[in-house]
């Protein structure tokens, strides 16, 4: 790797005033690319100090041009078999950091000094990585206290990304699918990791969210992964993200199960419905073929998370 300290000039110097260049040559598959860490400037009382945030690690110096010889004693660490992590998992209160790896058809998480957990979904890559962090107290007790929040990391700035939304299978009696999607470094496309592969949707309006939809769909059906295309639906959307879709849909009558009532909509041949998060400030999607569907769809999932209702028709 070559790790340079260069000047800033994007027009945010007065909080930014350096970035450092990380050039790849050999040590991992990304050989070739080049990141730019942003190098903040922050205060203390009259302290000055500088720092990088590096897939959530942050390293800080009292001087500017100390730093690259940090990133490079830094970096070896984060890369395993010649790969930058594909994921992070937050332990936010513990203040844990988990890497998560692609190779293959497999992702795999790592524990400092610890076990290695491995699985083709990364929904069970955190159970399995949560119970053990439970067990060794990192946690908390099992089912309370701190849980594991999934992050990307920027191929371009080695920051961490926020998920656009997630894609999600919760059907009882089968294998959990989990994926969380973010949006491409170039600005145009969406993608998530299914199925062996990575699946991208282009950006349109909004639209982009149930193309990527089917398109994972289709990949897990034909893995024998999800048996109905709607038992894949999109979970946890960013405000903007759902505006954008709410654009291109059709508003249809409310749907009510059990005195709870969703907003209905419809494009095409696909019926939704709309649950609001407040307290995530983000949205859930239930998708069906109809009215019934979805009533059916919404019922089964409250249920799951401990709401017991009866669906009213």
């Amino acid at each position: 790797m070559k790790i340079t300290l260069e000047p800033n000039s994007n027009g945010d110097e007065q909080t930014v005033p350096f970035h450092v260049r990380v050039d790849i040559v050999t040590a991992t598959i990304d050989a070739g690319s080049a990141f730019y860490v942003p190098v903040e400037m922050k205060y203390q009382g009259m302290k000055k100090s500088f720092a990088v945030n590096i897939a959530g690690w942050v390293l800080e110096s009292e001087r500017p041009e100390a730093l690259p010889d940090k990133i490079s004693r830094f970096l070896p660490r984060l890369i395993s078999l010649a790969r930058l992590p594909t994921y992070l998992f937050i332990a936010r209160r513990a203040g844990g950091i988990y890497p998560v790896y692609t190779i293959g058809s497999e992702v795999y998480a790592t524990t400092p000094g610890g076990p290695v957990f491995r699985h083709v979904e990364l929904a069970k890559v955190r159970e399995y990585l949560t119970d053990y962090l439970h067990a060794a107290g990192v946690l908390g007790e099992k089912g309370l206290s701190d849980k594991l929040h999934v992050r990307g990391l920027n191929m371009k700035t080695l920051g961490l990304r926020h998920p656009i939304f997630y894609l999600k299978k919760r059907v009882p009696g089968e294998v959990d699918f989990w994926a969380p999607v973010f949006e491409a470094s170039d600005g145009n496309h969406i993608y998530c990791y299914a199925a062996d592969e990575r699946r991208e949707a282009t950006i349109n309006s909004g639209l982009e969210v149930l193309e990527l939809q089917q398109t994972v769909a289709a990949a897990l059906k034909t893995d024998r992964r999800l048996r109905d295309t709607f038992d894949l639906r999109p979970d946890r959307l960013f405000p903007e993200v759902w505006e954008q879709l709410k654009a291109g849909l059709r508003a249809g009558e409310p749907i009510v199960v059990n005195g709870l009532t969703l907003p209905a909509f419809a494009i095409g041949d696909i019926q939704l419905a709309l649950e609001e998060r407040p307290d995530e400030g983000r949205y859930s999607l239930y998708l069906g073929h109809d009215a019934d569907d979805l009533r059916t769809r919404v019922a089964v999932d409250l249920e799951r998370r401990g709401i017991s209702v009866i669906s009213n028709r």
